[in-house]
């Protein structure tokens, strides 16, 4: 026991810490957040499992009732590990669970990164500052951002697996993070090449990308087919998004509000105390210090650090402006991710220019100042003690949960519907499939509560049928003749779907093949 203490105190200490910004998730029943829809979207996940749609694609209860492709186009990882995590946990432990694991394997990775970097001490360090980052805090128990999370507690372990060079690890920590949240993709894959080049990982590099074509191909060559002007829309246009230099650096308030950056009311935008004195003390180390081995490194991380300061600020507006994609970024500080990444390292940077006792006098005074400045914005602003499965999804909950984030990814074809989908006798609605038994007079056009999108595709008695949505909401319609018949409908692959599904799978066939080979 000794000496595995002795070997992996610092590993110890990281999970012991994380678990401390964790212990709001121990508490009985459930949080306040902005984003209160991962229960409905585990649930949903799960009707995915049981009617063996993998990859989930399309998901029946939202839409407020009429269904939509959310797991085409949001990340769907988190929500995989959720719907397994549900079996054992349920749907409130299993929420619970997706904002306990990016809390632990955050600090991890990052230890593991910059402890490779610059040594076991500056590495801990660095670990402590990534944990009490505030915008983790706010990503967390603020704006229940579950996906952005993971993107953040995976990004360490990609970088590290490249400085590395391990292939295995370098692809599947790719791939996972490449199919947690859209956002972090498009601001840290730049980055990601640069950095796989660099060490001369282009190989597990493509083929990280290929095992997530599944989801990466759709949600962006698909995207016109849903409304997507829904994303960038009023207070989420990035134009009105801009951060002061005041929020990044010295205002301290907490609060639980929207964010409107020009509002009192609003939430932090902080990059965090001491984290930013850290980055300032290590710049001043690389220019006026005695030059280390880390020079490069450190020199890459300045830069990118300062680049992340920037494009939360309006003087950067003109590459906002140049660069259409970057307005599905919506919020500019968002790129207050690549500032807490690299200000971690640059923090463990600063450290390894000392040593023997003025490094762990340092590492103790700078740890204990992350913890005591940050500690307090680990904590949601309001605890429901009595919430469980039943209540999240059963009458008005389940109904506010069918209609929350509606418009995200509404089919273009369709309107914004004012109430839950009725229900028709004799219609049976799963996650890829659909069924209604009728009987009819004459011929009759018969409208069932699901909205049309590519894919689905209509059985009148196991005979392929043509069907419309030239009605009000844009829902699949259908003509039947006089008689009793069975209709159907089927969600099948698109081709870029099956193209994205084909990749997927040459992809992992090839990662098992080199894996066996290596062995």
């Amino acid at each position: 026991m000794k000496r595995f203490l002795g070997k992996y105190w610092e590993i110890l200490l990281i999970i012991g810490l994380s678990l401390a910004t964790a212990w709001p998730l121990f508490v009985p029943g459930y949080f306040s957040h902005h984003d209160d829809l991962h229960v409905m979207r585990i649930f949903e996940m799960r009707k995915c499992f049981s009617d063996f749609q993998i990859p989930c694609r399309w998901v029946p209860d939202m839409g407020y009732g009429n269904g939509y492709p959310v797991f085409n186009f949001y990340g769907v990882f988190p929500y995989y590990l959720g719907a397994i995590a549900s079996y054992v946990l349920g749907f409130v432990g299993a929420a619970k669970f997706l904002f306990l694991v990016p809390l632990i394997l955050g600090g991890i990775g990052m230890y593991l990164l910059a402890k490779e970097l610059f040594g076991r001490v500056p590495g801990l360090v660095g670990s402590i500052l990534y944990i009490f980052a505030p915008y983790r805090a706010l990503d967390t128990y603020v704006r229940g951002a579950i996906g952005e999370s993971f993107a953040l507690a995976l990004i360490p372990f990609v970088f590290y697996f490249g400085l590395r060079k391990n292939f295995l690890g370098f692809t599947l920590s790719l791939f996972v993070f490449l199919t947690s949240h859209n956002i972090m993709t498009l601001i840290f894959t730049p980055l990601i090449i640069i950095w796989a080049i660099s060490k001369n990982m282009i190989r597990p590099l493509i083929l990280g990308f290929g095992l997530a074509s599944f989801f990466l191909l759709p949600a962006f060559f698909e995207k016109n087919l849903v409304q997507t002007e829904s994303l960038t829309r009023a207070e989420l246009d990035f134009r009105a998004q801009f951060v002061k230099v005041s929020q990044l650096f010295t205002d301290r308030s907490w609060n639980y509000s929207g964010s409107a950056p020009l509002s009192n009311n609003t939430i932090s935008y902080q990059i965090g105390w001491p984290h930013w004195w850290l980055v300032i003390l290590s710049a001043m180390a690389l220019l006026f210090g005695k030059k280390n081995k880390y020079i490069l490194h450190s020199t890459f991380f300045v830069l990118l650090f300062a680049f992340g300061i920037f494009m939360t600020h309006n003087k950067s507006g003109f590459i906002w402006e140049q660069f259409e994609i970057l307005s599905f970024v919506q919020f500019p500080w968002r790129f207050l991710s690549i500032a807490i990444f690299f200000g971690s390292l640059l923090g463990a940077c600063f450290l390894s220019y000392f040593k023997n006792k003025h490094l762990y006098l340092l590492a103790i005074t700078f740890s204990l100042l992350a913890i005591i400045f940050n500690w307090q914005y680990f904590r949601p602003e309001h605890f429901y003690k009595d919430v469980t499965d039943e209540i999240k999804l059963t009458g008005t909950s389940f109904i506010d949960q069918q209609k929350g984030s509606l418009l995200d990814y509404l089919p273009k074809t369709a309107l914004e519907p004012r109430e839950v989908a009725s229900k028709l006798d004799n219609f049976v609605n799963k996650s890829n499939s659909w069924e209604l038994k009728i009987s009819v007079d004459g011929k009759t056009m018969v409208e069932v509560p699901v909205f049309d999108f590519p894919g689905w595709t209509v059985f009148i008695d196991d005979k392929k049928s043509s069907h419309s949505n030239k009605n009000v909401l844009g829902r699949i319609s259908f003509s039947v003749p006089p008689g009793e018949h069975v209709a159907t409908g089927k969600f099948l692959n698109t081709p870029i779907r099956a193209l994205g599904n084909s990749i997927t799978i040459i992809s992992l066939l090839i990662l098992g093949f080199i894996y066996v080979k290596k062995r």
